[in-house]
């Protein structure tokens, strides 16, 4: 069984009159990518911020390594890298390898043991080309391969990142998602994420937390999520706009929308699929697609937050 190294237990942040975290609990497990989503205002920031010590939180306890955050902040961020705020935490008219020395320097890293790994990060993360550039020249995407690059040199077990994809290009995004998967296959890290980018979560998060107001509404594997809400839709499209007459016959099937010569229907039972035919014929309007799709991770997240489906863990 794999050991909670994060545990936060009944977190809560007041703002003057604004709760942005209310009474949260969850734990990450050494070794596993944790995601964090909800929609803007949900508190995750304040969350990843309270962790690391960053703003002082109202009640609860937070305990990294079986350590106090409040008690042992000096000792828990020799283990502990972070990006926050995009790539704000590197100094642009430096360059990457400038970077990765002076952050090593503040960390305590050996001189003798910087220059191998700079240069394993910089190699990684598709920076090597670039090393001695200055930073302010280069794309959103390549700031913030070098802010991961720096949070990570002094090879800490457990990284924090708040929106590490956010603006980025679908190569960057990749090349991102490919490194941070390997180096918890690899090297046994434990990551914690916020995002708001489904696929990126998808594809690399075993556990999801979805947050709204403050407030815990769902703690699910990704796999135990789509089981439970992934629904199946299917999209006809159609020569023209379907008719009302065409509407009203089938919309005790399901949950009906229109759009483009198209329908888009999720049935509430496999066997409206019959009637839903019948009445397609039956319409005079011809049918030049027709195909399932199932719900992705966006959708069944925007149901959740809907409160369609409002389940805590």
């Amino acid at each position: 069984m794999q050991q909670n190294c994060i545990q936060v237990k009944n977190l809560s942040k007041t703002y003057a009159d604004l709760t942005a975290v209310n009474n949260i609990s969850f734990d990450v497990r050494a070794g596993e990518i944790l995601g964090i989503l909800g929609p803007n205002g949900s508190g995750k920031t304040t969350t990843l911020k309270s962790i690391l010590g960053l703003i002082e939180f109202d009640e609860g306890t937070i305990e990294i390594n079986g350590l106090s955050i409040r008690k042992k902040r000096s000792e828990i961020l020799k283990n502990v890298g972070a990006v926050l705020e995009g790539a704000r935490n590197i100094y642009w008219h430096l360059t990457p390898m400038e970077n990765l020395t002076y952050f090593a320097g503040i960390r305590g890293i050996p001189r003798k043991d910087i220059t191998d790994r700079a240069q394993y990060l910089l190699e990684s993360l598709e920076l090597a080309d670039v090393a001695n550039k200055e930073i302010r020249q280069f794309s959103a995407g390549m700031k913030q391969k070098c802010a991961l690059a720096c949070a990570f040199i002094h090879d800490p077990s457990i990284l924090l990142l708040d929106e590490p994809t956010l603006g980025l290009d679908v190569e960057i995004t990749r090349t991102i998602m490919e490194w941070l998967v390997d180096v918890v296959d690899k090297e046994g890290k434990t990551i914690l994420i916020t995002s708001h980018n489904m696929d990126f979560v998808e594809s690399i998060c075993q556990r999801i937390l979805i947050i709204r107001k403050g407030e815990i509404i769902s703690h699910e594997t990704v796999k135990s999520l789509k089981e439970k809400f992934a629904r199946k839709h299917f999209i006809i499209d159609l020569e023209t706009e379907p008719h009302q007459t065409l509407l009203d016959s089938i919309s005790s099937l399901g949950t009906l929308s229109t759009g483009n010569n198209s329908l888009k229907i999720e049935l509430e039972t496999v066997d409206y699929l019959i009637p839903l035919m019948r009445a397609l014929d039956e319409s005079g309007i011809k049918m030049l697609n027709f195909r399932s799709v199932e719900n992705d991770l966006e959708d069944i997240f925007l149901e959740v937050i809907r409160g369609e489906h409002n389940e805590n863990a």
